[in-house]
């Protein structure tokens, strides 16, 4: 979650919001003076192996060789490449 704050609410309650940006929240301060923001406070991010392995199963089994034939081989994936970029390599 996003918080923005003011520099002066900041600056009375920074331990909370410190321990917000540990819990994985992103601090936002924001001058309220001049309506801009200054900066912000990001936790650190923390690789969660329950949270990756639980991704990597709920996409598995999205590329299998029946929805994509065109991939059957190294070398058709190589063509198939190939193609694409001569697609996209158009001159206007």
């Amino acid at each position: 979650m996003t918080l923005t704050v003011s520099i002066g609410k900041f600056r009375q309650n920074i331990a909370d919001y410190i321990a917000k940006a540990k819990e994985g929240h992103i601090i936002v301060l924001k001058d309220e003076k001049k309506g801009q923001e200054i900066g912000q406070l990001v936790g650190k991010k923390t690789f969660n192996p329950q949270t990756f392995e639980n991704a990597i199963h709920n996409v598995s089994g999205i590329f299998s060789a029946k929805k994509h034939p065109e991939w059957k081989t190294k070398q058709d994936v190589i063509k198939w490449v190939k193609q694409g970029r001569q697609i996209a390599d158009r001159n206007f």
